[in-house]
């Protein structure tokens, strides 16, 4: 009861306050233009009178000096003219002036009172608003500490149990029609990522968050595609967008190498067009952990040598050569069809080559090229876009 009358109170000076302003500033308006046209009209009538009194006075000390000149007529109406111009020229504009002012001074100040009006109705407003807010958080927040706890019959899950397969990975809060409906989904979105159509994979993603914001698949989708468009545009605006994608999707899904490889992938493209250390720290660590469960994870070996390669042609570490040549030679054994690992392999020994000059390195790019196009031609002719890392999907 308390608090249904708590929100009443509220939502009364959330409306009557701004309304009360609202009145006072017009009512200020009003008063206020009808003091300044009251002080111009009695600025006006000071001025004739002025005029009026000046004119006399000028009149009577020049008959006193000119009584004889000023008995003909013709000539007393022209000097009487004179005096009412030259008065009117000498008293006029300086009044004029000073109603000017006065009446940019009135409207300035009325201006910045109207305005500081509005300013604290808002403000107050605003205010109002926040509270109401802070209030229904505070008592939702009272109402769930007051309801009972539930058992902890179900016990903790283990990193293995969070790091399951792709299609089982699925927000638990989803019902079973909508877990369908989102992989199929997902289905879509993943071709449009491959395909390059950002706008039909982000207006996909906008549908499966509406159905479930925490969603996994969605969660994974959002940060691949932001980190493609990254890739080609190099904004740091979807950097960010897919970095918070896939920390929220780890906070929700600890230890699961499908996310894992992605954020690892981000941070490789972030080294390669930045430049910059830490990201190659960042995406190196997060690739070694991941190989530690599971060292013969054909994606993650593949990444981890993709990065090894790219340092080594921005800086020709030779260690780095050796090392992305022996994750590279591991995953084509493990995997001698593997498209991505024999087209980097190839990029790797052709850079080799225009580093050393040694023919042999180019007679083995042109090997792991023709080995490449054999298997797939299509693939093969898609190292020519650069690093190829493989996401996880």
């Amino acid at each position: 009861m308390k608090e249904k009358n708590l929100k009443k109170f509220n939502f009364a000076i959330l409306i009557l306050f701004p309304i009360i302003l609202l009145i006072f500033s017009l009512s200020y308006n009003i008063y206020s233009v009808g003091t300044s046209n009251r002080i111009k009209k009695e600025l006006e009538n000071f001025t004739n009178s002025l005029s009026l009194r000046m004119e006399s006075k000028y009149m009577d000390m020049m008959t006193l000096y000119f009584k004889d000149e000023l008995n003909n007529y013709a000539i007393a109406n022209e000097f009487t003219n004179l005096v009412k111009e030259q008065v009117r020229l000498g008293v006029t504009p300086h009044f004029n002036s000073l109603k000017f002012s006065i009446d940019y001074t009135m409207k300035t100040s009325i201006r910045n009172t109207t305005y500081a009006l509005l300013f604290i109705a808002v403000l107050m407003f605003i205010l109002t608003l926040v509270l109401n807010f802070t209030n229904n958080s505070f008592n939702s927040a009272n109402r769930n500490n007051l309801q009972p706890q539930q058992p902890a019959s179900e016990p903790p899950r283990t990193p293995e149990q969070s790091a399951k397969p792709i299609n089982n990975v699925i927000d638990s809060s989803s019902s079973d029609s909508i877990k369908i409906e989102i992989e199929n989904m997902y289905k879509d979105l993943v071709k449009e990522i491959k395909n390059s159509r950002d706008e039909q994979a982000l207006e996909i993603l906008e549908k499966m968050f509406q159905l479930d914001d925490r969603n996994y698949l969605a969660l994974n989708g959002a940060g691949i595609l932001n980190t493609k468009i990254y890739s080609r545009d190099n904004t740091e605006e979807h950097f960010k967008k897919a970095n918070q994608y896939f920390e929220y999707a780890l906070s929700l899904y600890n230890h699961n190498d499908i996310i894992s490889n992605n954020k690892a992938i981000l941070y490789s493209v972030k080294y390669e067009l930045k430049k910059l250390e830490d990201d190659y720290e960042t995406a190196l660590i997060i690739f070694n952990d991941a190989l530690s469960a599971n060292h013969l994870d054909i994606e993650l070996l593949n990444n981890r040598a993709t990065l090894y390669s790219v340092k080594y042609k921005i800086n020709g570490d030779e260690n780095l050569y050796e090392r992305a040549l022996n994750d590279y030679s591991e995953l084509v054994k493990i995997d001698f069809n593997n498209i991505y690992a024999l087209n980097n392999r190839s990029a790797l020994y052709f850079h080799k080559y225009k580093n050393t000059g040694d023919k042999k390195y180019f007679d083995k790019s042109i090997e792991d090229c023709n080995t490449a196009f054999k298997i797939n031609s299509a693939e093969a002719l898609y190292d020519n876009r650069g690093s190829l890392y493989i996401y996880k999907f």
